[in-house]
């Protein structure tokens, strides 16, 4: 069975219901080719279902201790996959458009390529339900889903009283002044965290892509309003602080002139995982929101 539109968040239930039926078993095989995606999955219990995963994983916790899987990549070639028995492969959308040859070897094959990928943060649960429910862990999904929704309440209940929010910019790619689109994860911590997103006119680089061309000069635009700067740190910004902080066309902000520019991992601000709440906690410092959690 294919699962290949570039969609949000793909119905996953229906492959489950073509194993049941066939009598297959609810505990699939899986390469995961998303540090996020193998994240979740193991933080839902589900690490014996994971037999292969990306080279980029970084998720250090203690579902991890004593555990090497063998890394995959999208380039790899089929028999490599082969090998590994898998009866999925879950993706993001963009390795679909990328390696359709592998994707329909792959299907050629029986495995199913699973495409998930988390636009929006109110498609956050949803996701986080899909993979429970592709292992057979509603309950964990639910229960993880719960105690998230309860951590960030208390965020938005501080941030809900506060009589002023500062301004916060967050980039996402450095040498060209890009930023991330509101609605999304990051914008949406901001807002959470106390702060004022002040991209709130960004425009989407593309139809199912997070990421907006901000330009330098909408950015000096709003120089007065930025007082917290936030710079993505990973694969696709790995700009130094230090070169970041003097950059000449970020020297007008307000956040340049009081020393309030920032790096943060990826893993926290961006990627759909139960980790999206040290990132949440990380801007409430420096927001100052920090001092209203109880």
């Amino acid at each position: 069975m294919k699962f290949r539109l570039p969609i949000a968040v793909v119905g996953v239930a229906a492959f489950l219901a073509v194993r049941i039926s066939a009598g297959e078993s609810m505990r699939p095989r899986i390469i995961s080719l998303y540090a996020g995606h193998t994240e979740v999955l193991l933080r839902l219990g589900a690490r014996d279902n994971i037999v292969g995963v990306s080279r980029q994983e970084n998720y250090d916790g203690p579902e991890t201790e004593g555990w090497s899987p063998p890394e995959f990549s999208i380039r790899d070639d089929i028999e490599k996959f082969l090998a590994a028995k898998p009866d999925i492969v879950l993706v993001r959308p963009q390795h679909v458009a990328g390696a359709g040859r592998l994707v329909d070897a792959l299907e050629r094959s029986g495995i199913a390529v699973v495409p998930l990928q988390v636009l929006r943060a109110d498609e956050l649960h949803a996701y986080w339900r899909e993979l429970g429910g592709l292992v057979g862990r509603q309950n964990e999904a639910a229960a993880m889903s719960e105690a998230f929704a309860k951590e960030a309440a208390r965020y938005a209940e501080a941030s809900a009283k506060l009589e002023r929010r500062p301004g916060v910019f967050i980039e996402a790619i450095h040498r060209e002044v890009k930023t991330f689109v509101p609605g999304s994860i990051p914008a949406w911590l901001v807002g959470l965290a106390g702060g004022r997103y002040v991209a709130a006119d960004a425009i989407p680089a593309a139809p199912g892509v997070i990421i907006a061309d901000y330009g330098p000069e909408r950015l000096l635009g709003k120089a007065g309003e930025i007082e917290v700067f936030v710079s993505q740190d990973g694969a696709m910004n790995g700009t130094p602080l230090e070169t970041i902080r003097t950059r000449s066309i970020y020297q007008p902000l307000a956040a340049f002139k009081t020393g309030k520019v920032f790096k943060i991992s990826e893993a926290i601000l961006a990627r759909p995982t139960p980790s999206l709440l040290k990132g949440l906690a990380q801007l409430a410092e420096w927001t100052g929101l920090a001092r209203s959690i109880e």
